[in-house]
């Protein structure tokens, strides 16, 4: 039967939520602290899991940028451990969650905000001025560029195999991450995309 319950922590002024399988294995697990409980953790251990299987290990890490670090092995719970029904667990989970996908800037682990990357904008699955544009990054992970950031420069909409230097954005994760780019230059309304040249 799934367990889930949460524990204070005086000391270090912390919330602990966890959410079990009926072997103890957290299943997902959420960290808050201080007064105005500031999510530090929200993580889907089946969801780390599947990252970790599709991109190696700099999607673990960008996954961990995004939702925090939290321990793996089996969870016990304690003797002040406060029960929580499935809706306060979801409740809470949905606020954690949307709290460190959208409100934080994840300017640290391998590929932060603000990174500089050289890619190939690569074919989507819809038609050009949609949604937005695949990248190539060489990476085992896709770059993405919003349509609004091609509206915003007012330029054509770049060809298939056309190379061009990005900026991260945002790191998303649903499922498996995503970095969100925004091209570093384009060209002038109605001009083709230059290839950038470098070193």
């Amino acid at each position: 039967m799934t367990c889930r319950f949460r524990r204070h922590e005086p000391e270090e002024d912390a919330w602990y939520w966890f959410e079990t399988a009926p072997d103890g294995q957290p299943t997902r697990r959420m960290t808050l602290l201080g007064a105005d409980s500031v999510p530090v953790v929200a993580v889907d251990f089946a969801e780390l899991t599947q990252v970790r299987d599709s991109c190696g290990l700099l999607g673990a890490q960008l996954y961990e940028v995004v939702y925090g670090v939290a321990a793996e092995g089996p969870v016990e719970a304690p003797p002040d451990a406060e029960p929580v029904t499935e809706h306060e667990f979801a409740v809470m989970w949905g606020r954690c969650r949307s709290y460190r996908q959208c409100d934080v800037r994840h300017s640290s682990g391998p590929i932060p905000v603000g990174t500089r990357l050289p890619g190939t904008f690569v074919g989507a699955p819809w038609p050009p001025g949609r949604t937005g544009v695949f990248v190539d990054l060489g990476l085992p992970l896709p770059g993405f560029v919003d349509v609004v950031h091609l509206w915003e420069a007012d330029c054509v909409w770049p060809p298939d195999g056309t190379a061009a230097d990005f900026e991260v954005v945002s790191i998303r994760v649903n499922g498996s991450p995503q970095l969100r780019l925004r091209p570093t230059a384009a060209p002038p309304p109605g001009e083709p995309w230059p290839r950038p040249v470098r070193p």
